[in-house]
């Protein structure tokens, strides 16, 4: 695991010499020379790699497929919440001070923001919006033009919505309050402001938003209702029941009562549009086809978005469905049962089951525009990490690994720390890096990786990494990296 900041560094990413290395070392590490000290430009560090699976190396762009285009002017509806693989923008936040530093791809440091966060508890970005938090601020930077706006709340994570990855959501811890921030505008709503509600308390992890992202629907479970947070509306929409699915047109909500549930459908105004009875549902899609449902038990249902007539699917055989998430193509649901996992198609048709497989990420909603990562359980006798193409549900690829991962934007190719260093999982096979760096990151197209070592953070290519590539030298450890397109 990465260490923390070293309180020896100084704040222009110089290291102050310490002395000689200790005997925790990796022997095939070179020693550091003074001129390692110089900024940005790292040593010429040994890295040893050795490709698996068929002794394919592993060409990693490929994998990297850029799925959603970001929004244009007008309120039209992209084809995907999927955000871009490209990247020019190397974005470092300082785990102490809370100091942005953004660089160019080669690493030249083009600025320094104050976020006026003291020691973030998170950090996100999407194109130039920046979101960091700490305990009791959070900060929203436009790294465009090194603006930054400041809120009194605290927040101690930064999560999504499933549907999109367009939209960044620092919710207080009591989930009384949040700010939303659409990446591609820099738009904010703030709660407290935009719906002041008493007794809120919002479920923002368990959030659905729009393809766009300036729609993202979130269940009060302290008033027993759903409300809808729009970027295009100058108030919010209040709904009865929990929050299932939303695009930019209709929203879909669910009362479960015992065994049974009623599915109503809406307009974003509140008009009532259709209403349905099924088995208690847990995952909600809205389709071409209507709005597709999986209830409990894993049957899958097809509701007439206008009328509310249902007709039942097929059965899903991974236990007891505890919830499930639109992937960001808009077209997929990701299922979760208590004995595996499932992706569900627009038709409703199932498009694959992993048994003993669960969604990576500890409940976040998959972000990734073509593939989703499961795990096994952590106690197996040899956890997996699986890599799946929602598109078709074939496994790229699959070996041992734990979280937490990194993964690219699209989602295909996966990062795991291993004993012997770390692997990059892709359709391509395992590459696997045998050294004592720690993986801190993965760009968003998959080139490149971040590691810690030595208390610096170094950047590679991993198309070409080999003992002769120089790293950049991106700082002192206790810095948290970002990709991003500016």
């Amino acid at each position: 695991m990465p260490s923390g900041p070293n309180l020896f560094d100084d704040e222009d990413g110089v290291a102050i010499d310490h002395g000689p290395p200790t005997s925790e070392s990796a022997p095939h590490h070179e020693q550091r020379s003074d001129s390692s000290t110089q900024r940005r430009r790292g040593p010429n560090y040994l890295f040893r790699r050795a490709v698996v699976v068929g002794g394919v190396v592993a060409v990693l762009a490929t994998a990297s497929i850029v799925v959603g285009q970001l929004i244009g002017s007008g309120s039209e509806e992209p084809e995907s919440g999927a955000i871009s693989t490209d990247w020019n923008r190397i974005v470092l936040i300082d785990d102490r001070s809370g100091r942005v530093i953004v660089d160019d791809s080669d690493g030249e440091e083009l600025s320094r923001i104050e976020s006026g966060v003291r020691t973030p508890t998170a950090s996100a970005i999407v194109d130039s919006a920046l979101v960091v938090a700490g305990t009791e601020m959070v900060a929203v930077i436009d790294i465009s033009d090194e603006t930054v706006d400041e809120f009194e709340l605290g927040a101690d994570t930064i999560v999504g919505s499933a549907g999109s990855a367009r939209t960044l959501i620092a919710p207080q811890p009591d989930g009384s309050r949040a700010l939303l921030v659409h990446g591609s505008s820099s738009d904010v709503i703030d709660t407290d402001t935009f719906a002041p509600v008493v007794g809120a308390r919002y479920e923002f992890a368990d959030s659905r938003s729009s393809a766009s992202g300036r729609d993202v629907l979130v269940t009060d479970s302290g008033n027993f209702q759903s409300v809808l947070f729009s970027f295009d509306r100058n108030e919010p929409s209040f709904f009865p029941g929990l929050a299932l699915a939303v695009n930019s047109d209709l929203v879909v909500t669910a009362q479960n009562v015992g065994n049974d549930a009623t599915v109503n459908v809406f307009d974003h105004s509140g008009e009532p549009i259709s209403t349905g009875r099924t088995p208690s549902v847990r995952a909600g899609m809205i389709s071409d086809s209507g709005v597709v449902l999986v209830t409990v038990d894993g049957t899958i249902v097809t509701m007439s978005s206008s009328n509310g007539e249902t007709s039942d699917g097929a059965q899903l055989d991974i236990g007891t469905i505890e919830s499930g998430d639109i992937t960001t193509s808009g077209d997929r649901l990701v299922i979760t049962g208590a004995t595996g996992t499932a992706i569900v198609g627009a038709d409703g048709a199932v498009v694959g089951t992993y048994d003993a497989q669960r969604p990576a990420g500890t409940g976040q909603p998959p972000a990734g525009s073509t593939c989703i990562a499961t795990v096994g359980a952590a106690d197996a006798l040899e956890p997996r990490v699986a890599v799946i193409n929602s598109t078709d549900g074939a496994i790229e690829v699959e070996a041992s690994g734990i979280e937490p991962l990194v993964t690219d934007a699209s989602g295909c190719i996966v990062g795991t720390q291993t004993a012997t260093g770390f692997d990059l999982l892709s359709s391509n096979g395992v590459q696997q890096f045998q050294t004592d760096d720690a993986l801190l990151a993965v760009s968003l197209d998959g080139r490149s990786v971040v590691t810690e070592r030595d208390a610096r953070v170094l950047l590679f290519d991993a198309d070409n990494a080999s003992d002769s590539q120089e790293p950049l030298d991106l700082g002192p450890r206790g810095r948290t990296v970002h990709f991003t397109q500016s």
